[in-house]
């Protein structure tokens, strides 16, 4: 797609490196016009990708979590729960901790709204990801800013330090899974969780201040210099208008069409979505 098109300027958002891997078709570094493509890479270890692949100009562009998950500070009552996300695709690990050890109660995050996950989330004490880390991953993100102690398996971006800045002691080889220390660990974080919390409290603090460091890392990549407080209607406009200049009619109504019927269908979701929560 990149190839196809000629007057834009074109960049790749490295948010996932291992899915790209799996691509039939991935992308070609060694062509010749992949040289006038920029790079924006969500985290460290796409990083360490795109150099291994030659390329030595790139841009950092994170992310970050929705205001759901940053609302409380952890106000609400811990319980002893582990929590793991089996869609994560690390359930056979799951199982062999918990035939190893019944006594542990184990909660999936699964079948969730966003406020109830975020919920769940404040009222348990340990999150255990070993699934795949395909980039910088959201829900240990998720995890350590409401208060969990988060045990990962060293995989993808769980190896760097940068992207997920926990001490070694709470990552594990998920090759011969030390299944004892793991067991061992999780009992210490659910009976001292206030004492291990500390080994978590400035990754928390990082998390906090995704959004800002996201806003710094737009300006310095598309140089802007300040953002301007105009209304949102008048940014719509202005964009249908610039639209609606540079193509003909037919492509302008297919283009209204498909960009204001999603926003009208996401505000009827939202007003649906706050009347359920009330």
């Amino acid at each position: 797609m990149l190839f196809r098109s000629q007057r834009i300027q074109k960049a790749i958002w490295w948010l996932s490196v291992d899915f790209h891997e799996a691509l039939a078709e991935p992308f070609a570094f060694d062509q010749p016009c992949a040289q006038d493509i920029f790079h924006f890479v969500q985290s460290a270890y796409a990083a360490s990708y795109v150099r291994s692949k030659g390329v030595t100009a790139f841009f950092m562009l994170t992310d970050y979590l929705h205001e759901t998950y940053l609302a409380a500070k952890n106000r609400e009552p811990k319980n002893d729960v582990v929590l793991y996300t089996p869609a994560k695709g690390a359930q056979a690990y799951i199982d062999r901790l918990r035939q190893a050890d019944a006594t542990i109660q184990w909660l999936p995050l699964s079948g969730m709204i966003r406020k109830q996950h975020a919920q769940t989330m404040r009222r348990g004490k340990v999150y255990v990801d070993f699934g795949s880390h395909p980039g910088k991953d959201r829900q240990p993100r998720e995890a350590v800013v409401n208060g969990c102690c988060v045990l990962v398996g060293l995989a993808g971006a769980a190896c760097f330090d940068d992207d997920v800045p926990i001490p070694a002691a709470y990552k594990f080889a998920l090759d011969g899974l030390d299944e004892p220390t793991i067991l061992a660990t999780i009992h210490s974080c659910l009976a001292r969780h206030g004492s291990h919390w500390s080994d978590f409290a400035a990754y928390a603090e990082t998390v906090r201040h995704d959004e800002r460091r996201f806003e710094e890392e737009i300006k310095l990549i598309f140089g802007v210099k300040s953002f301007r407080k105009t209304s949102r209607r008048r940014i719509v406009l202005g964009n249908i208008f610039l639209f609606a200049r540079l193509n003909d009619g037919f492509t302008v109504a297919r283009g209204l069409m498909n960009e204001l019927a999603p926003l009208w269908l996401s505000r009827w979701a939202k007003r649906l979505y706050s009347s359920a929560g009330t």
